[in-house]
């Protein structure tokens, strides 16, 4: 019988489940994948956590108490730096301990530890370990690791052709024999909204931290450019422009990519989406609001959500600036 491996559908599942799905499959393994975030799950994770922690830990929280029961392991890797000059959230660092204290009766955890600053482990020989942890070999670990790599990297080119991750998941995971769209995010009419919608990952795709807010616009026929839809290039660009570096994880490329949209004519507005209690989303939205305060720049709307947070509040903010823009519009269409 196939090991159970438990992967919290939160966090960074977000933007490397392909990666680690494909190397525990590869493996042999079977990955169990918590349901999507509901009511219930937020609530089992408020219950296990501090009032202080953010949303999306708590999001976190409550995936772990869905399926720690129904796995052998759990897979909470001990996210530090995965690209130079970034760290994640100190919260990162000690999260599988913070389970085992929240739930002493857990199955034992999978905790490999991603660390490329200074003298940290090659990623390659972190996953060589963890395959031996579920008693893998080195050339298993290796050829599963490989392919991981393939399927991260076939994610990143479907984002990057205009995909938002979500439906990709879709694609991958739920249903192959179905196709993805990609109009949302190549092309568009000229009188089609065009909207960047800009956060880390698990603040923009979790169905309930965000509150939908991507099908919400979706299905309001906006076109969604997305962080991850944004180059390397232009990302470098734009943070050669700022006097210090930002080292939080993805907040390189959220600002790189806010400060692009914001001086581009590429997108009708910016919607940037952090959550409250987060010191790095804090410091994101100061850093992007300051740049936007500059005149003459795409509007941005900035909005910061927690468990206590109101759809109908949001969806009034919402409405009321895709008016603004639609009127923005039509004057410069009047003008011109």
């Amino acid at each position: 019988m196939a090991l159970k491996i438990g992967v919290p559908r939160a966090l960074y599942y977000h933007k490397f489940y392909p990666l680690w799905h494909t190397f525990f499959t590869e493996l042999g393994a079977e990955v169990v994948l918590s349901p999507v975030t509901d009511r219930n799950i937020l609530k089992r994770g408020s219950d296990a956590t501090l009032d202080e922690f953010c949303l999306p830990i708590k999001v976190f929280f409550g995936h772990i108490n869905a399926i720690l029961k129904k796995v052998d392991f759990l897979f909470i890797p001990r996210l530090i730096s995965t690209e130079k000059e970034t760290y994640y959230c100190p919260q990162f660092f000690g999260l599988p301990d913070m389970v085992r204290v929240a739930f002493p009766d857990s199955p034992p955890i999978l905790e490999p530890t991603f660390n490329v600053k200074g003298k940290g482990t090659a990623v390659e020989d972190t996953f060589i370990e963890l395959g031996k942890s579920i008693l893998k070999g080195k050339r298993e670990s290796l050829s599963a690791y490989k392919k991981a790599l393939d399927s991260q990297a076939g994610f990143y080119s479907m984002v990057a052709e205009g995909v938002i991750p979500p439906d990709v998941y879709k694609k991958l995971y739920n249903n192959p024999m179905t196709s993805v769209k990609k109009e949302k995010g190549c092309s568009r009419t000229s009188s089609q909204t065009t909207i960047a919608l800009l956060g880390h990952p698990y603040n923009i795709y979790d169905p309930l931290v965000s509150m939908n807010i991507s099908k919400k616009l979706m299905d309001m026929n906006i076109r969604l450019i997305t962080t991850e839809m944004v180059s390397d290039d232009i990302v470098d660009a734009e943070m050669k422009r700022l006097r210090k570096p930002v080292y939080w994880a993805s907040g390189r490329e959220i600002v790189g990519a806010a400060n692009h949209f914001l001086d581009s004519k590429g997108v009708d507005g910016i919607i940037f989406i952090g959550a409250f209690h987060c010191g790095p989303d804090s410091l994101l939205k100061a850093l992007i609001e300051r740049e936007a305060q500059s005149s003459d720049k795409t509007p941005l709307l900035s909005l910061s959500f927690d468990e206590h947070s109101g759809e109908a509040g949001m969806i009034t903010r919402l409405e009321a600036f895709l008016d603004m823009l639609q009127i923005k519009k039509r004057r410069g269409l009047t003008a011109s």
